[in-house]
C-alpha cells in the first residue's frame, strides 16, 4: 500500500490542540492526562534555531502547564521521510538544546536559573519500521574505562502512525481515528472511521479539524486507493458520506479483494520458504532470511528467493544472494 503523501494535512491536524492532546495521551502516555491542564495548551514559536543548524519546518512546540502550574514544553517533530533517520536522536538533541538557548534569554528564566521540562516527540509516517536509537547515549560509542555514565542522555518519544496499536474506540481519541484512516484497507473500514469521526466532532469548535479530515480523505486517501478518479470539492461529512456510497469508489472494494488474494499468496510463499530454508540450512538461516526480506510483497522476488534456495549449497551463500539480489 503506498504511503500517503500528506505532509501539509498532518501539519494542520497537529496544529489543533484537541488533536495534539489526543496524540499525547493516546500514544505518548496516559499519565499526561492526570499531570497536565489541557486548557492551557497553546502553540508557541520554534524560531530558536542557531545559524548553520538545519531546521525542519515540520517542527512544532507546544506549551502547557501542569495542574501544579509548572510549565512544560512539547517539542513535536513530524517526520515524513519514508525511512528511518539514524541521526534522529542527535537532531532532536540539537533542536531542544537550541530551544533551551532561546528560553535562557527570558528574564524569568534568568532569575530562576532553572530550565523547564521539554518532552521531545517524533511523529513518524514512514514505510519502514523505525530502527534509529531513541536516546542520544545509544548513538555514542562507549566503553572506555572510567567514563561510564559520563555521556549525554536525552530520549525522545516515538509515535509511529502506521504501527502504533489501535486504541479502544470508547476513548474517542481523534489521533487514533486518523491513524486508523491511514491504515484502512477496505471501503467499509473507511466508512466506519468516518462515521465515528462525524459523531465525535460534532460542534463548531471542531470545524477546522473536520475540514482537515475531509481533505485527508478526499485529496489523499481516496486518490491513493483509486488513481485517476476525480472527486468533487467536499466541505462536510454529509457530502463525504455520499461520495463513499457512490459508484466512483466501488472499484476500491474490488481492488481490496484482489490485494487480499495477493497478500494471501505472498504469506503462503514466505511460510513455505521459511520451512524449506529451516530444513536445508537450519533455523538461524531461516530467521536471517526473514529479516533480510523485511516487508517484501513481490511474488516475483519471492520466486527468485525460492530458486536461490534450491541452487545454493550453504546458508551463507543463500543469504548472500538475497543481500545482493
Amino acid at each position: 500500500m503506498p504511503r500517503l503523501d500528506h505532509d501539509g494535512i498532518f501539519l494542520l491536524l497537529c496544529g489543533d490542540p484537541r488533536f495534539v492532546r489526543d496524540l499525547l495521551v493516546g500514544f505518548v502516555g496516559s499519565w499526561l492526562d492526570d499531570l497536565l491542564d489541557w486548557s492551557t495548551l497553546k502553540q508557541t514559536g520554534t524560531r530558536h534555531i542557531s545559524e548553520g543548524l538545519a531546521h525542519s519546518e515540520n517542527d512544532m512546540v507546544w506549551e502547557v502547564r501542569t495542574r501544579q502550574d509548572e510549565v512544560i514544553y512539547v517539542y513535536l517533530m513530524l517526520e515524513f521521510q519514508s525511512s528511518t533517520d539514524w541521526m534522529m536522536s542527535l537532531r532532536m538533541l540539537n533542536y531542544v538544546g537550541q530551544f533551551y538557548r532561546g528560553l535562557s534569554g527570558r528574564a524569568d528564566i534568568r532569575q530562576q536559573k532553572t530550565l523547564p521540562e521539554v518532552l521531545p516527540v517524533v511523529l513518524y509516517n514512514g514505510e519502514a519500521p523505525w530502527t534509529a536509537a531513541r536516546d542520544i547515549s545509544d548513538l555514542i560509542k562507549s566503553g572506555l574505562p572510567g567514563l561510564e555514565g559520563s555521556g549525554l542522555r536525552m530520549r525522545y518519544k516515538l509515535v509511529d502512525v502506521w504501527r502504533s496499536p489501535a486504541l479502544d474506540r470508547a476513548l474517542r481519541n481523534l489521533a487514533d481515528a486518523v491513524f486508523r484512516l491511514q491504515r484502512v484497507k477496505s471501503l467499509e473500514a473507511c466508512r466506519q472511521e468516518v462515521t465515528c469521526l462525524e459523531a465525535w466532532m460534532d460542534g463548531e469548535e471542531y470545524a477546522s479539524l473536520r475540514r482537515s479530515v475531509v481533505t485527508l480523505i478526499t485529496k489523499v486517501l481516496l486518490p491513493s486507493r483509486l488513481p485517476g478518479a476525480k472527486f468533487p470539492e467536499v466541505q462536510s461529512f454529509a457530502q463525504l458520506g455520499r461520495i463513499l456510497e457512490g459508484k466512483e469508489v466501488t472499484t476500491w472494494t474490488e481492488q481490496s479483494k484482489a490485494e487480499g488474494r495477493v497478500e494471501g499468496r505472498v504469506e503462503g510463499q514466505i511460510k513455505l520458504l521459511v520451512n524449506l530454508a529451516s530444513q536445508k540450512f537450519g533455523e538461524a538461516s531461516a530467521n536471517a532470511m526473514v529479516a533480510l526480506l523485511g516487508s517484501v510483497t513481490s511474488e516475483a522476488v519471492l520466486d527468485d528467493v525460492g530458486t536461490w534456495l534450491l541452487k545454493c549449497s550453504s546458508g551463507e551463500a543463500f543469504l548472500a544472494k538475497i543481500r545482493n539480489g
